[in-house]
């Protein structure tokens, strides 16, 4: 057995799960000469996630690749439905809103399902899967290039996260009115707040597995 490939903890297996299905996503991609805007790899990185991907029986990655359809819906359907609340709540049925704040409120739940949603059904479709198909550890990566990966993933998220969120709070106060600020302090940033706090501390908190990597792997 390959030294690096030996038992992974419960956590480490989960993060190694999550970059066994995303090396198949992305380089499904890659195939078609293609590449997605915020996430980009170098050469290297690109061959390492294609030798992952072979490993991947085309039915458990569909099967994957449908969990996380299924979950990214019902966790954006839950954060739309509490994003509408909250702006029935913050604004006063009287006041006028117009369409182009309405708009910049509807980018932000945008957001934050791409933000939160979408890592979280990343997770459950990866321990899903990794439940009903049992990849051995052999096929996992190891330790070294499971942290490189998901610390890079949680880089692109926030920093997609981050730029959408100034992108959107730069709207709203361009948005002609007499009280932008109060409807950015009010609306838009409430919903923002999670999507940006979620992410910037998860992706702080993965230098501890940077940490935790083996030296010379």
């Amino acid at each position: 057995m390959n030294p690096q490939a030996e038992a992974h903890p419960v956590q480490l297996r989960l993060l190694a799960l999550v970059v066994r299905y995303w090396a198949c996503n992305i380089t499904m991609v890659h195939d078609q000469g293609q590449s997605w805007p915020g996430f980009g790899y170098t050469e290297p990185e690109k061959d390492t996630l294609t030798g992952i991907a072979r490993k991947v029986d085309s039915v458990e990655f569909f099967v994957w690749m449908a969990l996380v359809v299924v979950c990214f819906l019902a966790f954006a359907a839950l954060i739309t439905a509490g994003g509408f609340l909250w702006v029935q709540h913050a604004q006063p049925q009287s006041a006028q809103v117009s369409a182009t704040i309405f708009f910049i409120q509807m980018g932000s739940l945008i957001l934050v399902c791409m933000a939160v949603a979408f890592p979280l059904a990343m997770l459950i479709a990866s321990w899903a899967s990794g439940l009903l198909f049992s990849p051995p550890d052999t096929e996992l990566t190891d330790h070294a290039t499971t942290v490189h990966f998901i610390v890079k993933l949680l880089w692109q998220l926030t920093r997609m996260a981050l730029l959408g969120s100034v992108a959107v709070v730069a709207l709203l106060l361009f948005v002609p009115g007499h009280s932008n600020i109060e409807q950015l302090l009010k609306v838009v940033m409430p919903i923002l707040a999670p999507a940006v706090s979620v992410l910037t501390l998860v992706y702080y908190g993965s230098t501890r597995l940077r940490r935790s990597a083996p030296e010379g792997t």
